[in-house]
This record gives C-alpha cells, structure tokens and sequence, in this order.
C-alpha cells in the first residue's frame, strides 16, 4: 500500500536525478549552473515528500517528534527551490545593485519560519486515501511559498520587457503552476501535489536553460573567434525584425553602422595572422563597448563589420561612431594604430532595406579613404 502512495514521488526523483545529471555532465557542477542552483533544493523537496508520505503513513512505528522534524525539513526545501527561482526571476528583471540587496534579505521568510517551527502546531489527520499533515505551521509554509511565487509573478509582469518573449511564456506559466499547485494543496491536502509541481518546473526549466539543440543552432549566428554575431546572425536579426514590424503592418525606422578594418592586410602580410587576429579581436571590443544604442554588433566579413539601431537618433548615433574613434586612438599594446573606418545611414525599414545599408556602406568607404589619406603607414604597398 505503502509503495503505491509513493509511486508519483519515484517517477518524480527519477525524472529529476535524470536532468541534474544530464545537466551537470554537459554543463558542470558549478556555482554559475543556474539550473542545478534550482533543481537541486528540488530533489531535496521530492525525496523529503517521498519520506514523509512513508512516515506519516506508518505513525504507529515512526515517533512524533521525528514526523515533525521529517515535516519540517520537507516544508523548509520547499521554500529553499521556490526562493532559489524567485532569486533566478529576480535576476532576469531587477537591477544588479537590487538583486544584490535581494540576496541578503531573501533568507527572512526562511529564518521566520526556522524559528515559528519550534512553537506552531502541526498535527496529522487521516485523509481519503492517505494521512497528512494540517495546522498552523503547515499553512505558514504554504503562505510564504505563495509569497514568492506571487511576488515573482509580478516581477515578470511588472518589468516583462526587460525579458525576451521565450524567457516570459517560460517564467510566467511556472509561477502560475506553482501557485495554483500550492493553492490546491492547501485546499485538497491528500493530493500530495507538491512534488509533481516542483518536478514540472525543472522540466520547464531544463527546457528553457539547457535545449541543447537550440544552443547548437545558436553557434551557426555567432562568431566564435570574437564573441560577436556573424552574417548569420545579422541576417537572422533583420529577418525578425521584418517579422515583428512589417508583417503587423507596423512602420520603424531602422540604421546601420557598417565598419571596415584599416590594415589588417598589412599586419597580416607583414607580421602574421595571429597579430591580425589581436587586431579584429580589438576592434570588435571596441565597437561592442561604444555602440550602445545598437542591438548588437555583428561581423559580416573577414574585417567588416555592422550594427543595427531600431528607431535611431541620428545624433546619438554619431555620437557613439566618435566615441569609437576615440577609443581606437587610445587603444594600447597593438603593432599598429586601431583605426575602424565607419558610415552611417537610417531611414524607415521596409525589404529594400538594403538600400539603406548601401548608402551607409558608401560613406563607411568615403570614410576610409579620408583615413588613407592621413594615415598612409596603414596602407599596404
């Protein structure tokens, strides 16, 4: 009888063991491991609902003070997986000198119910089906776990724009599943519902953090040798782009800051690839830490590279373009000078798009011929 009171807590430790050994073979048992920082008080969640299904199921054989002490610690890993996640939310929609603040206060509900668990009572009544636990302390458990995932809930709904839309349709229905679980374990004690829910959310989780097939789709749009997009990856973003304006009919404006190396052939040529390779490294950096407004940095050739701006200011932008250059004259420790040559154009998005980049593309070569000219120790003879 025991045995099929516990069969759903077996498959879920079983599911569970699963991904956090998947998990931390491909990805490593470390304290970055967002997922196993979750899935780990999880397990410890479920196996404590797995032993106290079998204690307070057996109360003629298992003495009351070690129920309570079993109940407890099942209550308390609880609070520990769902503080974690909130902590994981938090990250994702606060400010860091917030989620910092967050991390020093986030333990007050644990320390509260650490401490009304040696004074609130908690008895065990025999329900349809199977015993289980009612009382005070039971239900303080339950209202903290409902705090969080409230709370968190109103993070994500609060500051969603900070979050990309998989992030929200996976973030968002975990918080409401866990709440409705709580809700309904509070009102249907003997459905035992927690683990599954807890179960549930690391497979969400798991989903979303480590898709092994999405990371290995997303190594085809970036450039491994720069930590920047390619051309994949920029094509992709103008192909999204046109998906989220164009098809609901929406106008936007959009600008392109396309950028070419100057002397890299030289270098190359006349010291080597890997001197090259310091070079392209350098001036990736450079426009990745200066062209803040754009959405991201991407290299489209061998020494060209392009940003794209959704609704631009014109003078930000050309701002930010000179913010490089003063940063390319100030860079320190290359065998030549950093010098980027760079145009920029905007204009309303639409499939000539193309027609745009051209124009910037045009004035990035007027450019380069300007520096040519005023640095001719660049050039390759």
């Amino acid at each position: 009888m025991t045995l099929l009171l516990i069969r759903e807590e077996i498959v879920c430790l079983s599911i569970l063991i699963f991904l956090i050994s998947y998990n931390a073979y491909y990805n490593g048992a470390n304290k970055q491991n967002q997922f196993l920082r979750i899935a780990m008080p999880g397990l410890a969640h479920v196996i404590m609902d797995l032993t106290t299904v079998v204690t307070v199921n057996n109360m003629d054989t298992v003495p009351d003070i070690a129920n309570r002490i079993l109940h407890i610690v099942y209550y308390i890993t609880g609070i520990v997986f769902i503080m974690s996640f909130f902590n994981y939310v938090a990250v994702l929609t606060l400010p860091n000198r917030t989620v910092k603040l967050l991390k020093y206060t986030g333990f007050i509900p644990l320390t509260i119910y650490l401490i009304i668990s040696s004074v609130l009572p908690m008895e065990y009544v025999s329900g349809n089906g199977t015993n289980y636990s009612f009382g005070p302390l039971v239900f303080a458990g339950y209202g903290i776990f409902a705090i969080y995932c409230l709370t968190g809930l109103a993070l994500v709904l609060i500051n969603g724009r900070k979050l990309e839309l998989k992030a929200r349709l996976s973030v968002i229905p975990m918080m409401i599943l866990m709440f409705t679980m709580i809700l309904t374990q509070a009102l249907i004690p003997e459905l035992l519902m927690t683990g599954g829910g807890v179960t549930m959310v690391c497979i969400g989780l798991f989903i979303y953090m480590d898709n092994r097939l999405e990371k290995y789709m997303e190594q085809a749009y970036w450039d491994s040798t720069l930590n920047i997009r390619n051309r994949n990856g920029f094509n992709k973003e103008l192909s999204d782009i046109g998906r989220k304006h164009c098809r609901k009919k929406r106008s936007v404006n959009i600008g392109f800051v396309v950028c070419d190396m100057n002397g890299l052939k030289l270098v190359n040529d006349t010291i080597g690839h890997t001197e090259g390779d310091r070079l392209l490294a350098a001036a990736a950096q450079v426009l990745t830490d200066n062209l803040k407004g754009a959405q991201s940095v991407y290299r489209v050739g061998g020494d060209e590279f392009a940003a794209i701006y959704i609704s631009p200011s014109d003078e930000t932008v050309l701002a930010e373009i000179e913010n490089v250059r003063t940063a390319c004259d100030n860079y320190k420790g290359l065998s030549i000078t950093l010098s980027i040559a760079m145009g920029y154009a905007s204009g309303v998005y639409s499939e000539k798009w193309k027609d745009i980049y051209d124009e910037a593309d045009n004035l990035m070569y007027l450019n380069k011929t300007e520096i040519k000219k005023q640095h001719p120790e660049l050039v390759r003879k």
